[in-house]
């Protein structure tokens, strides 16, 4: 018997609030390790949300872990291109970063922030709750841009940095459905474009200005281009009018899963 949407869709909601909002903070004379705190807590607290879930599992493949990260990587480096080559040239190729701004904002933050919106929260509403591509999204990404205001100073660039971070989100759901369900392509989108926009300084903030948001564009559109050319010659979009609204539990897909997933440990 597969897990109730009530069921999935209750634990997977207390879980990103509980680490969201009740995770321990600690300090320590070692800035890198406070970061790893800021991320280990979190992601601890949703595996074993995705163990009371799914019983016995895959993690890997719960998370959305499982797919090719060498094919992610190589698309994904293809598609930020523009990002590289556009934000290099305004600055003259010039870098001047912090290594806490290389090791949080350009590596941990894209990793953590994946799996927690689109791997977790996402990904198992969308997967295995019945809940389509459209409401799943939307809580993903409402949340997600809801987490960048800090950055604003003013309305003004509130509404610009939630909008350009809300769509994100979707368009990272989107990617990570359309690439079968692997994570590591808006993984891998996400920490390339934070390291361009960072590396050569690009914007303030997640808003960005106009040359900036022009070479963005120019990523998104390709990497749709040949999201879109890739899956019509391989059977079709994996998001339909079918799955916009509700979406089949994977269980219900392939009851292997289940047999898989929940399967009693034998006792011999």
């Amino acid at each position: 018997m597969s897990n109730s949407t009530l069921k999935i869709t209750t634990i997977t909601l207390l879980a990103w609030v509980l680490s969201k909002y009740f995770m321990p903070t600690i300090q320590t004379a070692f800035p890198l390790l406070d970061m790893l705190f800021r991320v280990g807590f979190p992601l601890a607290t949703l595996s074993a949300a995705l163990i009371l879930i799914h019983r016995r599992t895959d993690l890997k493949e719960v998370w959305g872990l499982n797919g090719d990260f060498r094919t992610a990587f190589r698309k994904s480096f293809l598609f930020c291109l523009p990002m590289m080559i556009g934000y290099g040239v305004m600055a003259g190729f010039e870098v001047d970063v912090t290594w806490r701004v290389v090791a949080w904002t350009i590596f941990l933050a894209p990793v953590f922030e994946e799996l927690v919106f689109r791997g977790f929260l996402f990904g198992q509403l969308f997967r295995f709750a019945g809940w389509g591509f459209i409401p799943a999204g939307l809580i993903n990404a409402l949340l997600f841009g809801g987490l960048h205001l800090y950055q604003a100073s003013d309305l003004g660039g509130a509404i610009g940095i939630f909008s350009v971070t809300a769509m994100g989100g979707m368009w990272f759901a989107w990617l990570y459905i359309e690439w079968d369900r692997n994570l590591w392509v808006p993984i891998f989108m996400h920490l390339l474009m934070n390291a361009w926009w960072m590396l050569f300084a690009a914007g303030t903030n997640a808003g960005g200005g106009w040359e900036a948001n022009l070479f963005r564009a120019m990523t998104i559109a390709i990497s749709v281009i040949v999201t879109v050319r890739r899956n019509k010659a391989n059977g079709g979009p994996r998001i339909t009018q079918k799955n916009l609204w509700t979406h089949p539990s994977e269980y219900h897909k392939h009851p292997e899963l289940e047999t898989s997933f929940h399967a009693p440990e034998s006792t011999h």
